[in-house]
């Protein structure tokens, strides 16, 4: 994949995603989603502060996105396209991912100290391998580190606001890693700070999660909304530098 096929087929999606906010009073500092200004986090960052031995506090979304959206569809039918217009939805999933380390990989080194392996979040229910792992290796995508099977299901609950630290276990010695955990869709947060805390808990040193989109719930409250409304009104690039390298 060039630079050029990456950002053709890039470019026509970016109409479709929603820049990630900086820093602001109504932002939450861990992971872009909106917070009520009087406090610190968001409650479902502040869950999983809570709830969790180890999560990890720098979460990185590429883009933001909302039901219903052309996103929403992407996200969700790229696992198993079941009409023709999706069969597309794999490799741009896979694409949205190598951009972004193509314009930002060497930025989120320096920010994080780099990594050694990256690696994908176990699905709660879904036989391995993930989809995302799927899309990626098919995608032959040029930029992303190729993820590592790091992780398995465990027996602790995960799910819709459900945290453990016994969600997942490593399958592997990882003690003195550096990881980047790479995964499709941020909501609350449970499966990806579960992994995280797990990772860590093992030994390793969790760096950072990437994630194609953060999900923003506009019907929650007027101020999500109108976070929504502002981040929408300006077109995504993908070159621009991110709120954690400007």
């Amino acid at each position: 994949m060039t630079p050029g096929d990456l950002r053709r087929i890039t470019d026509a999606i970016a109409p479709e995603m929603i820049a990630v906010p900086a820093d602001g009073p109504d932002v939450c500092p861990m992971c872009r989603s909106w917070r009520a200004e009087s406090f610190d986090l968001c409650n479902n960052c502040a869950q999983a502060i809570d709830d969790l031995s180890a999560p990890c506090q720098f979460v990185i979304p590429i883009s933001l996105y909302a039901k219903p959206s052309p996103m929403r569809d992407r996200l969700t039918f790229y696992k198993d396209p079941v009409e023709a217009d999706h069969a597309r939805f794999p490799d741009e999933v896979a694409a949205i991912l190598d951009r972004f380390f193509f314009e930002h990989g060497d930025r989120l080194r320096v920010r994080t100290g780099g990594w050694d392996r990256t690696c994908v979040v176990p699905s709660a229910s879904r036989l391995p391998p993930h989809p995302l792992e799927t899309a990626l290796a098919a995608f032959r995508a040029s930029f992303v580190q190729v993820p590592d099977v790091l992780l398995t299901r465990h027996v602790g609950e995960v799910g819709h606001r459900k945290l453990s630290d016994d969600a997942f276990r490593p399958t592997s010695d990882i003690r003195g890693s550096r990881l980047l955990i790479l995964d499709d869709v941020y909501t609350t947060g449970a499966r990806c700070q579960s992994a995280a805390s797990a990772l860590t808990l093992a030994g390793a040193e969790v760096v950072g999660i990437v994630v194609v989109a953060r999900r923003v719930n506009r019907d929650w409250t007027e101020g999500v909304q109108a976070l929504w409304d502002r981040q929408a009104g300006a077109a995504y690039d993908f070159g621009q530098p991110p709120w954690w390298a400007a």
